[in-house]
């Protein structure tokens, strides 16, 4: 039976030492931890024209236990054609970041943020009103990369990273090079012709049958 006991007792005591040998790993790690939200695309949109426009928002946080200073750059990890025409806009509250085309953008300049704090990044992609025909059916793939540098305990540097995908689809029906209504806007319209006809047809049928009840009053 002694033998028994002391076999069992090895048995679960080695996963209890496991567990803590994790979690203190886990903890040292995570020091310096950058998290982002929406957590992996940031735009996937299929359709767009010209003159339609898309914003996002970034919620960039800090939940490690060490203040970082963090940067935010753009790949390209698709075809250029359309990635090199469209716009893009950045901003943190009333604090304009960066304008100027997709392409252009490299970095956004080094910010600094606390350990428990977060702060908005509004992303705006614009498809220029003046491209053509030549655009259509064109395809856009880019990836936001986010970098953090701090120190830990030992004073060290600590680099972590995420990234967020961006997907832009200009398939869909010809396109004229004219100004297009935002995405949001056009829906939104769409929905107001939608319901004019609905009240429009509910009036039609409500002089039908009155008139109707007349006649057969008579």
């Amino acid at each position: 039976m002694i033998p028994l006991l002391l076999l069992l007792g090895s048995m679960s005591l080695f996963p209890v030492s496991s567990a803590f040998a994790d979690d203190e790993n886990t903890t040292e790690n995570n020091e310096i931890n950058i998290s982002l939200s929406p957590t992996e695309t940031l735009f996937d949109i299929t359709n767009m024209k010209p003159g339609d426009w898309a914003p996002r928002t970034i919620t960039v946080k800090n939940i490690g236990s060490k203040d970082f200073e963090y940067l935010m750059q753009l790949q390209n990890s698709g075809d250029e054609k359309l990635f090199n025409e469209l716009l893009l806009e950045i901003k943190a509250g009333d604090e304009e970041l960066f304008q100027d085309k997709l392409a252009a953008f490299k970095s956004l300049p080094i910010r600094k943020l606390a350990t428990g704090n977060e702060e908005n990044l509004d992303v705006t992609i614009r498809f220029p009103e003046h491209l053509g025909n030549e655009f259509q059916g064109l395809h856009a793939t880019f990836d936001f990369v986010f970098t953090a540098e701090g120190n830990d305990s030992e004073a060290e540097t600590v680099t972590v990273q995420e990234v967020m995908v961006g997907k832009i689809d200009s398939s869909g029906s010809p396109m004229s090079g004219g100004p297009r209504l935002p995405d949001s806007t056009t829906n939104l319209v769409n929905f107001m012709l939608i319901g004019g006809a609905l009240g429009v047809g509910g009036i039609v049928l409500i002089v039908f049958l009155y008139y109707r009840k007349l006649r057969f009053a008579q």
